[in-house]
């Protein structure tokens, strides 16, 4: 983990913190069928440079039908599927039904991530405090997935069963020789009342995913504290009615107060600038994990673009991009789609592999 005094929103310093595929899977001692799957979708589709970026359709599953009116085709999973084939993506996610009953209709060489999991919306009245598996590993792989993907809640009176769930979802996955994509994301009591997009949960969260031993973290794109009378006092030592009192996790650890550093009460200090430390915070819990944020809420192409930017100048490996692209006309997607592709690609993005037979300089 990098400390705070040490965070940068150099593009270069952070990429070069990040451990490549080639060293996460030596150091890891996986085998080629993982590598050959994560491989493809950081090397091969995409930008094709060690970054990521992916286009996700769980909507009709976690987030209901309201998104079908954004445009006469939305949220039509024959849309998006053509969007995918259509574009520039390093991996298709679909949740089960839609992974079955559209899997012909996927470009043979677009890797597909299948959630096994999920939860349908029925509204805050009957609370979710974790998602209840939808499918095997198994079936998922009889639709031709390349990874298997799974969302855990962290923070919840059923944080612990659902980490048994998680587990075991990956041990399988990894039998099979297939990586795993986590939503990793805080629920829970406490972590609404601090902020559960944060940067102190997103980061808790991420470094749960590293710690169940997943390959690719989804998190949220960290936002300032929802309460920061509640998060500062949940991270420091405070004064209530004249006597000390200690927040619940610097009660643990008190070096953790130094994260308010990185959330100000001033406005005028949210500059882009500390968006990217605070995302560089949030990317070096998880070492040896892949990491991707989401795309947030459907906006004007020019903030996508920002959010990316700041996205990659942190060190991170991409975005998994949803209500976007898909919320926007094919055609419409499809520009703003090649924009994101084009500034993944620079050169300051790049992590080099070394080995020879990964370059393509193998002699035998």
């Amino acid at each position: 983990m990098v400390l705070i005094k040490d965070l940068s929103s150099d593009a270069a310093i952070n990429v070069a913190r990040r451990a490549t595929l080639e060293k996460i899977a030596h150091d890891a001692g996986f085998g080629r069928a993982r590598f050959s799957e994560l491989y493809r979708m950081l090397y091969v589709n995409g930008p094709a440079n060690g970054t990521m970026l992916n286009l996700p359709f769980d909507q009709l599953v976690e987030h209901g039908v309201g998104h079908m009116f954004a445009w006469e085709r939305a949220a039509d999973p024959r849309a998006v599927i053509e969007l995918a084939n259509r574009g520039n993506f390093s991996a298709l996610a679909l949740s089960i039904g839609q992974a079955e009953k559209y899997q012909n209709l996927i470009r043979p060489d677009m890797p597909l991530i299948v959630k096994v999991d999920g939860h349908f919306l029925v509204g805050k009245e009957v609370p979710y405090e974790r998602h209840s598996n939808m499918a095997t590993v198994e079936r998922a792989l009889r639709t031709g997935a390349n990874a298997i993907g799974f969302t855990c809640y962290f923070g919840s009176k059923e944080t612990e069963r659902d980490v048994e769930r998680c587990a075991e979802i990956t041990d399988l996955a990894h039998q099979h020789g297939k990586p795993v994509v986590a939503w990793m994301y805080a629920r829970g009591p406490l972590a609404e009342k601090m902020g559960e997009d944060s940067l102190y949960w997103c980061a808790q969260a991420v470094s749960a995913g590293e710690s169940l031993g997943v390959d690719i973290v989804k998190q949220k794109v960290c936002a300032a504290a929802k309460n920061r009378s509640e998060y500062a006092r949940a991270l420091s030592e405070t004064v209530e009615d004249g006597k000390k009192a200690k927040g619940y996790f610097y009660s643990k650890a008190p070096d953790v107060n130094k994260l308010l550093e990185l959330e100000p009460e001033a406005q005028e200090a949210w500059t882009q600038e500390l968006q990217v430390k605070r995302l560089a915070y949030q990317n070096s819990v998880a070492p040896a994990s892949f990491q991707i944020n989401s795309g947030g809420l459907k906006g004007a192409a020019e903030g996508v673009m920002k959010t990316l930017k700041a996205v990659m100048d942190a060190g991170m490996e991409g975005q998994i991009v949803g209500r976007n692209l898909w919320g926007r006309p094919i055609e419409e997607a499809l520009e703003l789609n090649k924009q994101m592709i084009e500034l993944m690609r620079s050169p300051a993005y790049k992590r080099e592999l070394t080995e020879p037979r990964f370059t393509g300089h193998y002699q035998g």
